[in-house]
């Protein structure tokens, strides 16, 4: 069919359709030149980023450079730590019918590997009594220790364990190198094994604290560093790694206030144990009391101070020297003696066959005796 449609309508048409598609076109570009700044409101706002740091640099999270950890402390306690050892103390008890109960742990305390041949040093109390000793070691193993000696004087012990490959052992410093405010750290296991090698740190307080708590005289060494129950028998340690103490007392109404037994008397004692199975003391072989002021005046004694002697028995160093019953100790070798510590001290200063000078007081008269010193043992 022809189109009839006038010319002019299908040109009006096409302006008109032409003029759609131009205003299209214009307003998508306008869409289009808005859409950055429309878009962040027209998307869904994000989840907010925690800036934790161990989340972006997961690496700082663990330690990469322990340099800083490499400290004196550290190094000498990570020498001396494989070495010291748990104690246990196993008794058994009575039973009826003169029956005896199962051995069951009485007792824990601390102690050190001191060769490697398989000696340990403990304390005696730690040990007293003991019908068995287990040991139980920094890799776990628990072991069966002979007794090789022990020395209620100084309150030390050694024990005994089969040695192995590559068994750790530490080192006996000197003692008497140590001065006030050097620093030390204890090792043990305060309360038992569940604290096992735990480590306290400070100074040395003081080098020769004598107390009234052994049947020795000695002097101790002072320590600020942690010492509890169960530290007992364990090491004082120099920042060289070397023991130059066994630690055994603590003042239990006083912070800070521990003790040990210097390193040098350790290896004397352990030496002794070790190689006779006891101590070799010197003796002058009386017997004695303490003089005090009440003493002398109900006994009209011509001192008010020394050793009262109450015997002397026969074939012993003083009988052979002329030392009597009633005779009073005041000096020996120089030294005034007003208490058995004060004798105690002396003795401890001597050797077993060492003469020594005795000054007693005889009624009025003062005498002065040459005693050659026996061994204790021998009563």
């Amino acid at each position: 069919m022809e189109d009839i449609t006038p010319r002019f309508i299908r040109r009006s048409r096409l302006k008109y359709f032409l003029s759609l598609v131009a205003a299209a076109l214009a307003g998508g570009l306008i869409v289009l030149s808005a859409l950055p700044v429309l878009l962040p409101y027209m998307l869904p706002e994000p989840e907010t980023q925690h800036q934790l740091p161990w989340l972006n640099h997961p690496e700082d999270a663990s330690v990469l450079d322990s340099e800083y950890q490499q400290s004196a402390v550290v190094n000498a306690v990570n020498k001396v730590a494989p070495a010291v050892v748990g104690v246990t103390r196993m008794s058994q008890s009575g039973h009826r019918y003169g029956q005896t109960s199962d051995l069951a742990p009485s007792g824990h305390g601390s102690g050190v590997i001191i060769s490697p041949d398989g000696y340990i040093v403990t304390n005696y109390h730690v040990v007293e009594n003991a019908a068995e000793v287990i040991v139980t070691l920094s890799n776990g193993r628990e072991l069966k220790a002979t007794m090789v000696g022990e020395d209620p004087g100084t309150d030390l012990a050694v024990l005994k364990i089969d040695s192995y490959d590559s068994m750790p052992w530490a080192s006996l410093g000197n003692s008497d190198a140590l001065i006030a405010g050097e620093f030390v750290a204890a090792i043990g296991n305060p309360g038992g094994l569940d604290l096992e090698r735990s480590v306290t740190f400070g100074i040395i307080s003081a080098t020769d604290r004598s107390l009234d708590v052994y049947d020795w005289v000695f002097g101790l060494v002072q320590t600020d560093a942690a010492i509890n129950p169960g530290n007992s028998g364990g090491p004082l340690i120099n920042m060289a790694g070397q023991v130059v103490g066994i630690n055994s007392v603590k003042i239990l109404d006083a912070e800070g206030l521990g003790f040990s037994i210097p390193s040098n008397l350790v290896k004397t004692v352990s030496q002794s144990l070790i190689e006779d199975g006891r101590v070799v003391r010197p003796m002058l072989g009386v017997s004695i009391t303490e003089i005090s002021p009440a003493l002398a005046q109900i006994h009209s004694l011509k001192s008010d101070y020394g050793l009262l002697v109450v015997e002397t028995p026969t074939g012993l160093p003083a009988d052979i020297a002329g030392i009597i019953a009633e005779d009073i100790i005041i000096e020996v070798q120089g030294t005034a003696i007003q208490s058995l510590r004060d004798l105690r001290q002396v003795l401890s200063d001597s050797e077993v066959g060492e003469t020594i000078e005795v000054t007693v007081l005889r009624g009025a008269t003062t005498l002065t005796f040459e005693v050659v010193l026996a061994d204790q043992s021998s009563l």
